[in-house]
């Protein structure tokens, strides 16, 4: 398992939801300031700099103010759902490698709603 430098425990329980989406090489870690937090995953393909996939490649999850702190005073079932539902908003990301005009940068918004979906659905 890879080490992951992140000191926040709903970050923690996302960035571990999200380990087998990635590349096994990917670099997750917690950026941000203390106020701000968030999450960014990282990691580059191989190949020659003259063609496509000779990239580095990453995702951004920003948490909308009030998601961290709300998921701090839930139970650990509501906690385990969201991270699933952070985990199902990464599903849809695309990662064209062989595409030279590719994003390579993809930012997720959590909303803090998000935890207040996973509260009313685990009752």
């Amino acid at each position: 398992m890879r080490t992951l430098n992140i000191r926040h425990p709903a970050m923690r329980c996302v960035a571990e939801a999200l380990l087998d989406l990635f590349p096994s090489g990917a670099d997750i870690s917690e950026i941000g300031t203390d106020q701000k937090p968030c999450l960014f995953v990282s990691w580059r393909t191989s190949g020659m700099s003259s063609h496509p996939g000779n990239i580095a490649w990453g995702v951004h999850y920003r948490f909308e103010d009030g998601a961290l702190s709300l998921f701090d005073s839930v139970p650990e079932a509501v906690q385990r759902n969201f991270c699933e539902r952070v985990r199902d908003m990464s599903r849809h990301l695309k990662f064209d490698y062989a595409d030279r005009d590719a994003v390579s940068l993809l930012i997720v918004d959590v909303p803090a709603e998000l935890v207040r979906l996973s509260m009313s659905e685990a009752g």
